[in-house]
């Protein structure tokens, strides 16, 4: 076989010859993947040939180690291409950790916090060419020659397998690559925050792939990457059954789901450690669980952060701001926060206010917080270089700020250069120095004491105007918590370490607050400092759709807590598309309205009086079920299960519901299907296993079937599941009105089911230390009727004096209901009424332990 040498340059770094390899006598071509030392690039070619898909120059394929030891806890290898250790953290998580040096490094994370999620009970046997790590669940099995590793339950079925062929593969340059096994019947979910759809196996196996590289995307499309957010973990699931693959590495990585090779699944880094964690299910909610376990969970948010957020770039002056809070009220479209973009600082310099806008900022949020409004401020993390601007002379004495090469201060131009009036560059503070991180969180101080409620972290992929990359140079230096290293390993963790900065800051400010916060780029781990919403979207129905997939696969890699700009950042929808999307939104963890300079504004009243009174009504949605929402986050705070869930996740054995992307389920009780396609009159609706109810009229349905309803313009097409508790109340203007209004329980009738409603003061940290109440409530339904339990709380809050209204539906008026609270007797309510197959059943909320007994 003969061989031709190409020479091509790149695209990052022109200066920079990157030298492949092809053959140029043989039937089929082979794949090729090199790297670009100079910008840390990934490049791959495509390959069919079974020759050898690592014969360009400087990669070879782990072979041989040497013999393992095993002592008790790590299976390790020590041989001349480098180190290998196995490491079961429990049961169901295995680690994977290789390196080319002699001995491993530094063994730190940006994502994992948790790296004792069980103890696992391990047996191992050595035998000549492989070793077998048993542990109650799973099966680990490592051949010597060529290096193979393969993952298989205690039956022996393979999970996850090492390809045959190909392997580990390393090149001279320190990037690697591992080629998996990707049977034709897998599904591939995950991988963060990325376009297209939710299955990334793709249509008809065609395969997608990815690369992990935090990029600013405006008005991106179905087939941007990368995006914001790089997330490098992926979920398989065949049969119902579930694995999850987290690769720990920062540095930009690739994932190729079968595009490049039908049934192969690869991935691989620029740089860093191989260091990668099987995860077992195998039901695909247990895969998320312990990947949560492993990178933490989202934080508890505070419930005026779930309500409606208005926000456009920019209101300004402040006469502005105060008439949207006005126009609000009057209108009572219920509303809970304000946010404001660049436009309030003093020439876009981060923690400073522009006075001629907003002579008196605190004055303004006293006075909008005393209409119910809280408001989030955006700082972005490019302090100005400007001799008497606190944060820049802080920084610079503190030497806070990232570095050149040559040890310099890195300069460059973001939102500061653009100012109105003397302009000029920025520096950026170094977050993997955990001195600056608390120092950059100390300087909210100002806002918080005024009483800003919130931040909004914005440009911290990070993002840099006028460079060919869109960021810093790959070669800038950051500390690295005391490991000094460049931006090629630093830039992926860079907007979850701002965004960690902030959090920490908030918390150190307010001890007992909830700090909030919103970003838009993270990493891994990510979730445990702050929401994310996914950037600069298009006002068209391709984004309303998209924004679907987007999300759950964010939910399914640990970021319960997102959202997406309604009726898209960039463009102007009209009433149609705007209210489509508002309706989608309700359902939506972070629930925001937003729009770009210079477009018309997108508030809920702008598209004349019809279309306000859709947009009203869907707003008013959101905060009648804000106690399930809220009970839902609850959940995912403490479990790491995403409130926005694809179908899959709640009926793995579904194979109807492998790719659904246009349906979700938000908790486990509530199905959406919203309406997606302009003009639509006639809808499509996939029901799966089990009893469906219409939210709207009671109307019940038999699951796995499809089914066509007529929609309008306020249609929201919602079903129950049964056996499902829903939690409500009534209309409110804002969260802080909640305290007093009755709790409403609707209950989709079931032979037998039951549900936790947890509840707290929503603002403080005190819940932490027992001041919350979960209450189990639980349902049981015959030919004789339906009884209703309501369990006595647990923990020490309590709520103001309210109603318990309990609703549910029926096919006639019941012959009597009978309430026992706490020890008294069963009596006979009169308290209940009957109307259009709905029954609703008034008592007083004693908190007590309760039953209702409902005669047919």
């Amino acid at each position: 076989m003969l061989f031709s040498l190409l020479q091509v340059s790149c695209n990052i770094c022109p200066m920079s010859l990157i030298k492949i390899s092809i053959a140029n006598r043989c039937r089929r071509a082979f794949k090729i993947i090199v790297c670009c030392a100079a910008s840390g690039l990934i490049f791959t070619a495509r390959a069919d040939n079974a020759a050898n898909t690592n014969a360009a120059p400087g990669w070879h394929i782990l072979d041989n180690l040497g013999a393992p030891a095993w002592d008790g806890k790590i299976l390790s290898y020590h041989g001349s291409q480098g180190t290998l250790a196995i490491i079961p953290l429990s049961d169901d998580v295995i680690r994977v950790r290789f390196t080319s040096a002699q001995e491993f490094g530094r063994d730190h994370s940006y994502a994992v916090i948790n790296q004792d999620p069980g103890a696992p009970t391990v047996s191992a046997k050595i035998d000549n060419d492989i070793a077998t790590l048993r542990t109650a669940s799973l099966e680990v099995t490592v051949r010597q020659s060529p290096l193979r590793i393969s993952f298989a339950n205690t039956n022996g079925e393979v999970m996850d397998a090492d390809d045959a062929q190909f392997g580990t593969s390393l090149s001279s340059d320190g990037s690697f690559r591992v080629a998996k096994e990707l049977p034709d019947d897998a599904h591939v979910y995950g991988l963060g925050e990325k376009s297209g759809v939710l299955d990334k196996r793709g249509w008809k196996l065609g395969g997608y792939d990815y690369v992990m590289w935090n990029s600013d995307t405006f008005g991106y499309d179905s087939g941007t990457d990368p995006m914001y957010v790089s997330v490098p973990f992926y979920m398989v699931m065949r049969n119902g059954e579930a694995h999850g693959i987290f690769l720990d590495n920062t540095w930009r990585s690739f994932f190729d789901i079968g595009h490049e090779q039908q049934g192969l699944l690869n991935f691989g880094a620029a740089g860093g450690e191989l260091n990668y964690y099987f995860i077992n299910g195998p039901e695909p909610k247990k895969v998320v669980e312990r990947y949560t376990q492993l990178t933490g969970h989202m934080p508890l948010p505070p419930l005026w952060a779930l309500g409606y957020n208005q926000c456009r770039y920019s209101y300004y002056p402040e006469a502005r701001v105060r008439r949207l809070a006005d126009t609000f009220r009057k209108e009572q479209v219920p509303a809970d926060v304000i946010w404001l973009d660049i436009h309030y600082q003093d020439n876009y310099k981060p923690f400073t206010w522009n006075l001629q806008r907003f002579p008196n900022p605190q004055k303004m949020l006293s006075d909008l917080r005393a209409q119910g409004f809280h408001v989030v401020t955006i700082v972005d993390p490019h302090p100005k270089v400007e001799k008497g601007y606190a944060p820049y002379d802080e920084g610079t004495a503190g030497d806070y700020f990232v570095k050149n090469p040559d040890g310099s201060t890195y300069e460059g131009p973001v939102w500061p250069s653009n100012a109105e009036t003397n302009p000029g560059p920025s520096v950026f503070p170094d977050f993997s120095n955990p001195t600056a991180r608390r120092w950059y969180g100390s300087l909210y101080k100002g806002f918080i004491d005024m009483g800003v409620a919130g931040i909004w972290n914005d440009m911290d992929e990070p993002a840099v105007f006028k460079t060919p990359t869109g960021t810093m140079p790959l070669d800038t230096v950051f500390d690295n918590e005391g490991q000094p290293t460049t931006q090629r390993e630093i830039h992926n963790v860079y907007g979850q370490l701002m965004s960690r900065s902030t959090y920490e800051g908030l918390l150190q400010l307010r001890s007992n607050e909830r700090p909030f916060v919103l970003t838009r780029a993270s990493y891994a781990g990510g979730q445990r400092y702050a929401a994310v919403w996914p950037g600069d979207n298009t006002s068209d129905w391709s984004s309303l759709r998209q924004s679907v997939p987007m999300l759950l696969g964010m939910g399914l890699s640990g970021f319960s807590y997102v959202g997406c700009d309604i009726g898209g950042f960039a463009g102007s929808p009209d009433g149609e598309l705007y209210s489509r999307w508002l309706q989608m939104d309700v359902f939506y963890p972070f629930m925001r309205s937003h729009s770009t300079q210079g477009s018309p504004d997108k508030e809920p009243w702008d598209w004349g009086k019809a279309f306000e009174a859709i947009n009203k009504r869907s707003i008013e949605l959101r905060y009648e079920l804000l106690p399930y929402i809220y009970n839902t986050m609850h959940q995912a705070s403490e479990t790491g299960l995403p409130a926005l869930r694809p179908l899959f996740l709640e009926f793995p054995h579904d194979r109807d519901v492998t790719g659904t992307d246009n349906e979700f389920m938000f908790g486990d009780s509530l199905l959406v299907s919203p309406v997606l396609v302009q003009g639509e009159t006639n809808h499509a609706v996939y029901l799966p296993k089990g009893d469906w109810f219409d939210y709207w009229t009671g109307q019940k349905f038999s699951g796995r079937t499809n089914i066509q309803m007529a929609v309008t313009l306020d249609s929201i097409p919602m079903f129950v599941r049964g056996g499902g508790f829903i939690f409500r109340q009534p209309v409110i203007q804002f969260t802080g009105q909640m305290p007093g209004n009755p709790l409403e329980v609707l209950v989709a009738p079931a032979r037998e089911s039951s549900a936790s409603f947890y509840e707290d003061d929503g603002e403080s940290l005190d819940y932490r230390s027992g001041q919350f109440m979960k209450r189990q409530f639980r349902q049981t339904s015959d030919d004789r009727g339906m009884t209703v339990e309501i369990s006595g709380p647990e923990g020490s809050y309590r709520p103001a004096v309210r109603a318990l209204i309990l609703e549910t539906w029926m096919a006639r008026a019941p012959k009597g209901v009978s309430a026992q609270i706490g020890g008294a007797p069963l009596e006979k309510l009169s308290g209940w009424s009957y109307r259009n197959g709905l029954l609703r059943i008034k008592v007083n909320d004693t908190f007590q332990a309760t039953r209702i007994v409902i005669e047919k």
